[in-house]
């Protein structure tokens, strides 16, 4: 929708609007800019409804069946090649919509059914991040419906998702060493396999599934693995490097069939779980499935001081707090050896005693002897007298004192007294 003046001598404004796709229609608003685009909202949000006496460009999507829509939808992403899985379980949450909500024709998709859908009933026990991809699923497919002219717009553009944070329902943590020695020992070698390489690449389990001996470059300096976009969860290709271990192990298995793995259910898992005396849950209530290698991996990344960008890359991760908060067990990190790498100061205070003019020695040495005991665990070293220095002895030490202070009490006094300490009085120049 438009708003313009078609010759700028014209005193009223015109404005087009949209009758479908790539299908635009002017017409004659007012002589103020401000009225004409009420007008020309009124009006497009008429067309949009059908309420106009136009053709409504959606009027055959909107009588069709809303299941020939969702069966189209599914042909397409099968047709571009997403994970089969992932188009399997859109088609089953698609379904269950459909049912639940009442939803016949595409018209009857409204942000009021689903959110009695999301919020109520045995929805609202799920997990936010459960609700949160049901929501994904129905505005993927009313966003391709408006691509295809089938709608007119999203309905659930404006809406916002469930939080997430703070109501994680299923809380996962890591192996400990001593656990992942014990699994691989006690695991047959064709699953211990795919657990050691769910450890070191990350690969989730239908990433393991769909991974095919094409795939596997073992003769290559650096072996490494070349995920395919349509087999990874984000869609992206990805490189992941094999460790020598990983690589040997690799080259003894049998190449002859297409699939590198036959990754095990999780009732095999769980087997092997007991085998190793690994508990299901802990005290926390974190368990213990399939995807915690994955999160093994992240945490051993971390305690390794690997740096949190390359972590991100090896785990493919496009958000941090993934890699730090949700993967990272922060029990297993190493905090207390990170607190003894820490600098240790070896901090010394001296206090030294200066000399002030008019104070005698001995109360110098008394007043930094005093300080010392309340201020500093260190000695504090006096400044020694004139009579020390010069190594006098008591007594001489005691009259040298005396004839001090008596010529200090004669300053000032009068010329006699200046006489008795051997300073002539002069009157020249007064």
């Amino acid at each position: 929708m438009t708003i313009f003046r078609r010759r700028p001598n014209e005193n009223f404004w015109c404005y087009k609007v949209r009758l479908g796709p790539n299908q635009w229609r002017t017409f004659k608003g007012f002589s103020d800019k401000r009225a004409t685009d009420e007008k020309a909202r009124q009006h497009q949000a008429q067309i949009d409804r059908g309420e106009v006496g136009l053709v409504d460009p959606y009027a055959e999507h909107k009588g069709s069946p809303l299941a020939q829509h969702v069966a189209d939808y599914l042909a397409e992403l099968i047709a571009k090649g997403n994970d089969p899985e992932n188009t399997h379980r859109t088609e089953l949450r698609l379904k269950k919509m459909h049912n639940v909500c009442g939803w016949n024709r595409l018209p009857d998709i409204t942000t009021t059914s689903f959110l009695k859908f999301r919020d109520t009933g045995n929805m609202a026990k799920a997990a936010p991040k459960t609700r949160n991809d049901y929501q994904q699923i129905i505005r993927q497919f009313c966003r391709w419906c408006v691509r295809n002219g089938r709608l007119p717009l999203d309905p659930f553009q404006n809406l916002a998702t469930v939080k997430v944070n703070g109501d994680i329902r299923r809380q996962r943590r890591a192996l400990t060493d001593q656990e992942v020695q014990c699994l691989l020992q006690v695991t047959p070698a064709p699953r211990r396999t795919v657990y050691l390489a769910a450890l070191l690449t990350g690969l989730r389990r239908a990433e393991l599934e769909q991974l095919r001996w094409s795939d596997v470059h073992l003769d290559s300096p650096k072996p490494y693995l070349d995920v395919r976009a349509s087999t990874t969860k984000n869609g992206q290709r990805a490189i992941i490097w094999l460790r020598d271990d990983l690589a040997t192990t690799l080259r003894s298995l049998d190449q002859s069939g297409d699939a590198v793995f036959t990754v095990p259910d999780m009732d095999v898992f769980k087997a092997d779980l007991a085998s190793a005396e690994i508990a299901e849950k802990d005290k926390q209530g974190r368990i213990v499935d399939f995807h915690c290698l994955r999160h093994t991996l992240a945490t051993n990344l971390g305690r390794a001081g690997v740096s949190v960008q390359t972590a991100m890359q090896v785990m493919r991760h496009s958000d941090i707090r993934l890699t730090t908060r949700t993967y990272t067990d922060a029990s297993l990190l190493p905090t207390a050896e990170a607190i003894e790498t820490l600098p240790r100061w070896e901090v010394q205070f001296q206090e030294k005693a200066v000399r002030t003019v008019g104070i005698p020695d001995v109360e110098i040495i008394s007043r930094a002897t005093k300080g010392a005991t309340k201020t500093c665990a260190f000695p504090c070293v006096s400044v020694p007298s004139d009579a020390q220095q010069m190594g006098l002895t008591d007594n001489e030490h005691t009259r040298m004192d005396s004839e001090k202070s008596r010529n200090l009490q004669g300053v000032g006094a009068g010329n006699e007294n200046i006489r008795g300490v051997g300073i002539e009085p002069t009157t020249k120049g007064l």
